[in-house]
Order: structure tokens, then C-alpha cells, then sequence
């Protein structure tokens, strides 16, 4: 593999001059922190990574098997099961980032170098997309607090109420001793905050590629439309520099079915990377709402912790599919604005039949999927909802005939 590109400084200052792409930039202050932004700055960056992931496996194995033991007791297993999908979310995630560094580093570069300036659209569409990618990042910000929230309380009530440890895990050895629960829980603490974090910093990372990406298909379709028209000169010289006033219509055609390549390349690129990311996520929300709605229904002291952690995870299914749904919708469009370049007025054959070759190339949709099982779309946002009230409904009957037969049993007993 070759070595990665830098994306420091020069990286940053290119990107904040583009009111879409800048929206990458709070994902790398939060990739960086937590030592995954996919570049060569820091040294033996892999190594560290793995160790990190080691760092968050080993309490993910404890915590899981304490689920396993405890599997009878439903209500118990599906409360410890809230830390256990969360952990697994950021161990895939991490594996992700490792896995395919090289990948992610060269979309990134090729975002940064390629992709052209969101100053081409007129000024009502820019503003529109510019808001768009403003409302995604708001998304995050606003998972990222309740998150926050929600973990401080899920740290917080086992230490100061009741002794115990922030992830009920099955250890070989005797952990309430004095000093080693001191050791164990502060190890627990940093490694949720750290999961938290981790999982956000992706979650940027994710969102903001997927939204550049349809941005850029909507930059694509404005050129293409007005590839005939005076305006063409403006994109070209915005493009190009002062080369682009020296490109012909043809010379243009080739750059846009370049481009069109380059996006298709990218978003082949992003399904590989994120394909099996995107269908974790799609079963830990369903098995986050599912248990949030079962423990708020046996364990009402506990809902503020678990309303706020089903609020974030409904929230970060929504980004998801609406960044999901944005991509399909724009490469949707991209064999219209084909369509409508005022093709009729030019009388050169070859332009034309490039033209038809570019169109069929564009029928084919670019969207994400997960597994190739489900598409990212908002679709799939609602489909999600009805399997966790099925899987609720499921859960609350197993509930009440477990509960049932042990009432029959008493009054066997005692009758």
C-alpha cells in the first residue's frame, strides 16, 4: 500500500473556504482526539489503534458474557445489553477506520483536491445546500449532547449508589476489593467516554461525506445543464482557474464525465467501507428502542438514562437515512440535467453521442446499503421503528408468561 497523504493544516484551511466541505472539519478535531483521523501525522498510528481496540474489547467480552449468564433473567439481560450493543457499535467502527485507512485517506484527498467548489451553483441553491449540511452537523451536535447526557448518568449512579461497577461484567477474580474496584471502574469510565466519542467522531466523519458527496452531484447537474450557455465560462474560470477560459464545450464534456466517474468511484468506495457499519447500526437501533421501551416499562426509575439514550440512537438512524436519502435523490437527477444542457443547439455528432453515452451511464442510482440487505434511505428509517415494536411486543409477552408461570408455581407450592 502507498503511503497516506497529510490532511493537516493545508487540508483545513482548503476545506473551510467551502461552505459544504468545511463540514468535514469538526470530524477530524474529533477523529484526531481520539487518534483515528486517517493520516501519516501521527506516528505508529496503526499500532496505537489496535491497542486502543484492545483497550475496549477486553471489557466488551466481560460485559457480554455477563449477559450470556444472566440470559434467563430477561429484564436484567436486556439492561445490560444497552452497553453491550454500544461498545460492539465502536469496536466495528474501529476495525473500520483501521481496516481501511488508505481508502478513507484517499477519498479525503480526493475531496479535498477534486471535487469542485459548491461557488458554482447559483446563489439560492449554494445557500440551500450550505443549510443543508448545517442542519446534519446539528444533528450530530445534538446526538453528541444527549449522548453525553446520558452516559454521564449511566457513569455516575453505579459509583455514588450503589458500589458497583459501570459495566456489569463477569470477572475472574474478586473486583470488590478496596483499590481494585478504584482501578477497574476508572478503566470502565475512560473506555465508555472514549466509546462515546469514538462513535460521534465516526458518525461526523460518516455524515459529512455522504452530504459532500450529494452536494456534489447537485454542483454536477448545474454544469452539466449550462454546459451550452454563457455561464459554462464561469463555472470553467471557478473550475479551472484561468486554464478554464481556454476549455472548449468538448474539452468541458470530458471533465463532467471524468467527474461522474470520480463521484461513482467514491460512492463504490464508501459502500465497501461503511456497508457493514451501516447494518450494525441498523440492528442496534432496533434493539436500542426495543429495550428502552421494556426497561421504562418494568423499571420506571430508570427512564430519564433510557429515554435519553433511545432519543439519541432515533436521532442518529434519522442522519443516517436523510444523508442516504439526499444521495439517491441527487444521483437521481443527474441523467435530467443531461437531458436539459440544450443539447439541440449543437450540431456536433460526437458531442451528442457522448451525451447519450453519459446518460446511460447515470441511470445507474448511487446509494448505500447495508450488507446489501437494506438501502440507506428514509424508507428503511420507518421499517426500522415497526421491527422494534414488534421486537417490544415479542419481549413484553415472554415477560409477562414468564412472570405468569412463576406465580403458578408459588401458588403450587404454597397451595
Amino acid at each position: 500500500m502507498g503511503k497516506l497523504e497529510k490532511l493537516s493544516s493545508k487540508f483545513s484551511q482548503d476545506m473551510y473556504q467551502d461552505g459544504v466541505k468545511k463540514r468535514l472539519l469538526p470530524a477530524k478535531i474529533l477523529l484526531q482526539c481520539v487518534g483515528f483521523w486517517p493520516d501519516d501525522e501521527l506516528p505508529y498510528g496503526q499500532i496505537i489503534g489496535w491497542l486502543l481496540f484492545l483497550f475496549l474489547l477486553v471489557p466488551e467480552i466481560f460485559n457480554a458474557a455477563y449477559v450470556v449468564i444472566h440470559c434467563k433473567d430477561i429484564s436484567e439481560a436486556v439492561n445490560v445489553s444497552i452497553t453491550v450493543t454500544t461498545f460492539f457499535e465502536a469496536l466495528v467502527r474501529m476495525y473500520c477506520v483501521l481496516k481501511n485507512r488508505h481508502v478513507l485517506n484517499g477519498i479525503l484527498v480526493k475531496v479535498w483536491k477534486q471535487f469542485w467548489p459548491v461557488k458554482c451553483l447559483d446563489d439560492g441553491t449554494r445557500t440551500h445546500f450550505e443549510r443543508k449540511s448545517l442542519v446534519c452537523l446539528t444533528m450530530n451536535v445534538c446526538v453528541l449532547l444527549v449522548a453525553s447526557f446520558s452516559n454521564t448518568i449511566i457513569v455516575s449512579i453505579p459509583l455514588f449508589n450503589y458500589h458497583q461497577l459501570i459495566l456489569k461484567s463477569i470477572f475472574p477474580f474478586d473486583w470488590d476489593k478496596n483499590y481494585l474496584y478504584e482501578l477497574i471502574y476508572m478503566w470502565q469510565y475512560f473506555a465508555d467516554w472514549y466509546d462515546l466519542f469514538l462513535v460521534m467522531a465516526f458518525d461526523f466523519l460518516f455524515v459529512a461525506l455522504l452530504m459532500t458527496c450529494a452536494t456534489q452531484c447537485a454542483i454536477w447537474q448545474h454544469v452539466m445543464r449550462n454546459i451550452l450557455n454563457e455561464t459554462s465560462k464561469e463555472h470553467r474560470r471557478l473550475i479551472f482557474g484561468e486554464m478554464g477560459n481556454q476549455i472548449s464545450d468538448k474539452e468541458m464534456l470530458r471533465h463532467c464525465w471524468e467527474q461522474h466517474k470520480l463521484l461513482n468511484n467514491i460512492c463504490n468506495d464508501m459502500e465497501s467501507i461503511f456497508s457493514i457499519t451501516l447494518l450494525l447500526q441498523f440492528i442496534v437501533s432496533t434493539t436500542a428502542n426495543c429495550a428502552a421501551a421494556l426497561i421504562m416499562k418494568l423499571d420506571s426509575s430508570q427512564i430519564t438514562k433510557v429515554s435519553t439514550f433511545s432519543a439519541g440512537h432515533i436521532i442518529q438512524l434519522s442522519y443516517c437515512c436523510y444523508v442516504g436519502q439526499e444521495l439517491i435523490y441527487q444521483s437521481e437527477q443527474l441523467s435530467n440535467a443531461i437531458y436539459e444542457c440544450n443539447w439541440h443547439l449543437s450540431y456536433d455528432r460526437d458531442f451528442r453521442k457522448s451525451l447519450v453515452l453519459m446518460m446511460q451511464r447515470s441511470q445507474k442510482i448511487q446509494c448505500l446499503t447495508a450488507a446489501n440487505l437494506i438501502t440507506l434511505d428514509f424508507a428503511s428509517f420507518v421499517r426500522i421503528f415497526r421491527l422494534s415494536f414488534s421486537f417490544y411486543t415479542l419481549l413484553d409477552s415472554l415477560v409477562y408468561f414468564l412472570d405468569f408461570q412463576i406465580v403458578i408455581l408459588f401458588l403450587h407450592i404454597t397451595g
